[in-house]
């Protein structure tokens, strides 16, 4: 790590010492070194090395500085006031020497009164600890595991708080005389360094986390369906904010839960779309639904029921509640493998959970919008099937019944004026009556409730005035608003292929199948079709989107005329449809 001098300015630095006291020959030396030091880690900072490399290389100067066997730069929870006894986490962000594999980069260590680290942190100053106070002390067993003898923490203070702490350790009985001050000196220092890159960390999590809110939005905006929205937050979640997993959970009105995603760790308890049961009365979900707030778990070991959490390879976890229109929706939770998550976890998912309550809240109304729109196509066709019923039971008998009459009034008197002029009625009577049945037929067709798609399909092929070839690949019979929306469509279409596109042949192709009906309508017409310019296809749409289908169509002027639409076999009521969307 350190840079050899070379030129004048070596020569005249070696001079320089030469002509001192050996005191102030050592004394300028070690503050050479600490300059250069300082000068390696700001060149890092001014590079725009990421905050892990700036506190890793401040603990490897550090170590080298003071001779020390192993060096650890750590991030405190949260700093105790002067004095104050303090119990909470501390986690390891550089780490140099030979225990660099057994206290690497992300080592949590709950800190507890009596530790060197907790000393240098309460009071402000540095500490040092070995032989039996450091052996007695609350990690005085697993400190001898690494053979470590001796120990001098110091505070590092960060825009005036106590931001973490940096520990020297040796296998020697102890550090020399003056570690302390050489220590302090460097860190505070240091610390310059270790701010910015702590600045430029939080830049950077702000950013992403930007980054990742416009990507969820533009899942929203888009109209993605809940599942690939839950999905895709709860992945985002465990990237920004968890150790090892994430999962969404929503809780019901009948007052069980729901887990719809999961992400990272799983287990035989995990299973997306199932009710989540067996939780602890005192973990993160029953937390979240009793009081409504943001819950924390900091070790499992400490949970009762927590096990199945431990055996999952969970240790802590933080969950934050989801409110939608003023109810509590569910929870968002993340978990780690190692010690409590960071404290400002808490604050950090407050804007991924508001999103998610947006994106619910925005897809429930369209849910009701939807749901509206499918009580009124269910509500219009109910009617129109009331006046097909009317007419044909009515209407269309009493006329038949008529014509009858009306020709055997006729027969006695063929040969007379009387009898012809009765005919000419009758014959009348069977042309309103055939009128009848095809505005009968537009109303509501009989063949679509009697014979179900399949057929009713067939029978406006064959009453087409263009040539068609159709392909129909349906299995029995279909939710009637599926089957009257498709029927109409098709019907559509062929109408416009004869009265304007000025076709030869029209391709039908329908098939059901994987839980979707799939229709095609193409024509070599004259294309250049308009949806907007008052043809029936406006209506068409509506009444597809309404039932959470699909509609399109291409028409390029010249080569013909393609629609093309899909529709969810299991759209019925505005309720099914807005289960099946699973926003509920």
């Amino acid at each position: 790590m350190n840079a050899p001098e070379t030129g004048a300015d070596a020569g005249h630095a070696a001079d320089a010492v030469a002509g001192l006291d050996p005191p102030d020959q050592t004394r300028l030396r070690r503050l050479a070194d600490e300059q250069a030091a300082l000068r390696r880690v700001a060149t890092l900072v001014a590079g725009g090395a990421r905050p892990p490399e700036v506190f890793t290389a401040v603990a490897d100067e550090l170590g080298r500085l003071i001779g020390a066997e192993a060096s650890f730069v750590s991030r405190v929870d949260h700093a105790p006031e002067e004095h104050e006894e303090f119990e909470g986490y501390l986690t390891v962000v550089g780490s140099y020497g030979r225990l660099s594999d057994r206290v690497p980069v992300g080592f949590r260590l709950r800190l507890v009164p009596g530790m060197i680290q907790a000393a240098a942190l309460q009071t402000g100053r540095p500490a040092r600890l070995n032989g039996e106070l450091l052996a007695n002390g609350p990690y005085g067993a697993w400190v001898a595991t690494l053979g470590m003898r001796a120990g001098v923490a110091t505070p590092i203070v960060v825009g005036g708080r106590r931001w973490g702490v940096t520990v020297a350790a040796t296998s020697l009985e102890d550090f020399p005389a003056g570690t302390e001050s050489r220590m302090a000196d460097f860190m505070e220092l240091a610390a310059t360094a270790i701010a910015n890159a702590k600045a430029e960390q939080e830049l950077r999590e702000l950013a992403d986390t930007q980054a990742a809110l416009r990507r969820l939005a533009m899942l929203v905006a888009r109209g993605e369906r809940p599942e690939a929205v839950f999905a895709a937050v709860t992945r985002e979640a465990l990237q920004h904010f968890g150790g090892g997993t994430a999962r969404m959970i929503r809780f019901e009105l009948d007052g069980t839960a729901t887990l719809i995603a999961n992400e990272g760790t799983t287990g035989p308890h995990v299973q997306v779309g199932k009710r989540w049961e067996g939780y602890p009365p005192t973990g993160l979900t029953a937390t979240v639904w009793r009081t409504g707030q943001a819950a924390r778990v900091d070790d499992y070991h400490d949970v009762p029921g927590g096990e199945r959490y431990l055996t999952e390879g969970i240790r802590s976890a933080v969950a934050l509640p989801i409110h939608v229109d003023g109810r509590l929706w569910g929870a968002i939770a993340v978990g780690s493998g190692q010690g409590p998550l960071p404290p400002d976890t808490e604050r950090r998912m407050t804007e991924f959970t508001d999103l998610v309550a947006t994106a619910i809240a925005n897809a429930q109304n369209q849910a009701e919008l939807i749901s509206s729109r499918a009580r009124i196509v269910a509500a219009s066709d109910e009617a129109r099937r009331r006046i097909e019923r009317n007419l044909h039971d009515g209407a269309q008998q009493r006329l038949l019944a008529l014509t009858l009459r009306l020709r055997s009034a006729a027969a006695p008197h063929e040969s007379d004026e009387f009898g012809a002029e009765v005919k000419d009625v009758a014959a009348d009577l069977v042309d309103v009556i055939d009128e009848l049945r095809e505005i009968s037929r537009g109303i509501h067709p009989a063949i679509l409730s009697t014979g179900g798609l399949r057929h009713a399909l067939r029978a406006l092929a064959r009453r087409s005035a263009v040539p068609v070839e159709i392909k129909v690949r349906i299995d029995g019979r279909l939710p009637e608003p599926v089957e009257v929306a498709a029927y109409y469509v098709v019907s559509e279409m062929l109408t416009n292929a004869a009265k304007h596109a000025r076709a030869s042949v029209v391709e039908v192709d329908a098939e059901a199948s994987g839980g979707t009906l799939r229709v095609c309508v193409r024509d070599d017409g004259v294309g250049g079709a308009d949806p907007l310019a008052g043809s029936g296809l406006v209506g068409l749409k509506d009444r597809i989107d309404a039932l959470g289908g699909t509609f399109a169509m291409h028409s390029p002027a010249g080569v013909g005329t393609t629609v093309t639409c899909e529709l969810p076999v299991s759209a019925g009521t505005g309720h099914e449809i807005q289960s099946r969307n699973g926003w509920e």
